[in-house]
């Protein structure tokens, strides 16, 4: 049994489709406010004579959303079906696809509590060698007599394991594989050190390495690796377009994740995508920890050309689903 959440049919001149929004376990303060999925259901059902019969475009819709009264996976729900009658009413060749952020362990509050860091990936250039690099490290860990179960994300999170231990197996099983971290700087503690952990390992990214309100922290760590690694704001920057304007003036970030229920609608978060990769700010959009097996994710990604994606590990079907998106789109 699972997280409650909320889904949407839609019926339209394109068919019908339905969409599901997910929610996050470590969620960030500058979030879109949210309510409880059967508010939500409330709000919808009531909501839902301002649209029938009625015609309008993404933007249209989103700018009656944004008017109105739900919350915020309230209005995401509805904004994602309508987007996806769009989006796969028509036929669409994708020449660029991103590269994967492959999680391959997790902790903090999605995993062993033990290991404090919260996402610990792995940089792949297809889903072909995200699965065999995945399956790689499952019979690794296996030999090793050490257990196999996943955390929230799909991820290993082996019991008594700590911050060094995932690291270091990481660094002996991939070599020179480039890692990406996600520190979730408003959960850590502040014992971690992270340039220690970026001198020792191919460390490619970090993300929100510090508190959410760590201005200070931020920018002084932005002068120190901006020319050495990826800058990944998150609960910094909640995919929120006046909270990437305090992230780049001054600059303290040189990427940004996408997470569409952070912003509450499609036009919406598509925008601040835009803003960020006019101000040379890469993306990476992302699922959340209470996933769905809905998979629109992957095509909302696709369409802002994303430069990264999280889907999560290889091990839970809401993940599985989103690298079989990918694979149906073209991507090896």
């Amino acid at each position: 049994m699972g997280s409650d959440t909320v889904e949407v049919r839609m019926v339209t001149a394109a068919g019908e489709y339905t969409a599901s929004v997910p929610a996050g376990i470590s969620a960030g303060k500058y979030e879109v406010s949210k309510v409880s999925p059967e508010e939500a259901i409330v709000q919808i059902d009531e909501f839902k004579k301002e649209l029938t019969g009625k015609e309008f475009n993404q933007l249209g819709l989103d700018e009656i959303l944004n008017k109105s009264n739900l919350g915020g996976n309230a209005k995401l729900a509805v904004s994602a079906a309508f987007w996806k009658s769009e989006v796969r009413s028509k036929l669409r060749k994708y020449q660029k696809f991103p590269k994967l952020f492959t999680l391959m362990f997790e902790g903090g509050k999605h995993g062993n509590p033990e290991i404090t860091i919260q996402e610990i990936a792995v940089v792949e250039d297809t889903v072909n060698t995200a699965v065999i690099d995945f399956q790689v490290l499952k019979k690794y860990l296996e030999n090793q007599g050490t257990e196999t179960t996943v955390g929230a994300e799909g991820a290993f999170s082996p019991k008594d394991w700590d911050n060094e231990r995932v690291l270091q197996t990481i660094s002996d099983v991939f070599g020179e594989k480039k890692m990406a971290l996600d520190m979730a700087g408003s959960f850590i503690p502040d014992s971690l050190n992270i340039k220690e952990i970026i001198a020792k390992y191919p460390v490619f990214s970090v993300e929100d390495p510090f508190d959410d309100e760590s201005w200070n922290e931020w920018k002084t760590f932005y002068e120190d690796y901006k020319d050495k690694i990826l800058i990944v704001g998150d609960d910094l920057t909640a995919t929120n377009p006046i909270r990437l304007q305090m992230a780049t003036n001054p600059r303290v970030i040189n990427a940004m994740v996408i997470k569409p229920n952070q912003n509450g609608t499609i036009s919406g978060t598509i925008e601040t995508a835009k803003i960020a990769r006019e101000n040379g700010i890469a993306t990476v959009v992302s699922h959340r920890g209470e996933e769905t097996d809905d998979d629109w994710l992957v095509d909302l990604a696709l369409e802002i050309e994303a430069d990264y994606v999280k889907f999560g590990g290889l091990e839970r079907g809401e993940r599985v689903a989103k690298y079989n998106r990918l694979r149906e789109l073209g991507m090896t």
